[in-house]
């Protein structure tokens, strides 16, 4: 039988991880994200800076873990009707932009992914790969029930909704993306997907 080598170095730590990511949030909240550095996060997160390296090679990379979390893409199945779907998708969105570790890191982001073509392809693939499947089982099931014109752009799905609610905090502040404002807009989102 066939041993497997051993793996070089030790495991990584989740602990670390989560510690560096909190960190983040909240450090990014505080100060914003042109005032952050790695020696920061890794001096509030109780470890080192080569150790963050080795996990996130760019400050870019570790706000966008922070701030804007795999599991934040997956939202949660609701089991309803498309507009149940929808404004679950919304919410989520309002929930990250309206954040403050939200707000003052998304400019910082924008303006680093627009100089760097790689990293904004790196972070687009990371939360297409954690939203896409399933987002599109769920515009699948909505369209099987007949709820949805066939066929619709995820891509611009999600672009309409995370690029709509970014101007309207970015032009109008948070404040005013309210109940009242997340009810017109998932209204109007079922009006342009509905049958």
């Amino acid at each position: 039988m066939a041993v497997s080598p051993p793996v070089a170095g030790r495991p990584r730590d989740a602990r670390i991880d989560e510690a560096v990511l909190q960190a983040t949030r909240e450090l990014v909240a505080e100060c914003g994200y042109s005032d952050l550095t790695m020696t920061a996060i890794a001096a509030r997160a109780g470890t080192s800076v080569p150790a963050l390296r080795r996990r996130w090679a760019t400050k870019a990379q570790v706000v966008h873990e922070a701030v804007f979390p795999e599991s934040a893409a997956r939202a949660p199945e609701t089991g309803g009707s498309l507009a149940d779907e929808i404004r679950v998708v919304v919410e989520t969105c309002v929930e990250l932009l309206c954040s403050e570790a939200g707000r003052r890191a998304t400019p910082g982001l924008i303006a680093d992914l627009a100089a760097d073509p790689e990293l904004q392809r790196q972070l687009s693939a990371r939360m297409w790969s954690a939203a896409w499947d399933g987002l599109a089982a769920r515009i699948d099931r909505a369209t099987a029930r007949g709820e949805i014109r066939a066929p619709i752009d995820l891509a611009l799905f999600v672009e309409t909704v995370f690029g709509t609610t970014l101007m309207a905090v970015v032009l109008r502040g948070p404040e005013a993306v309210d109940a009242a404002w997340r009810d017109s807009f998932v209204a109007t989102l079922l009006h342009g997907l509905a049958v």
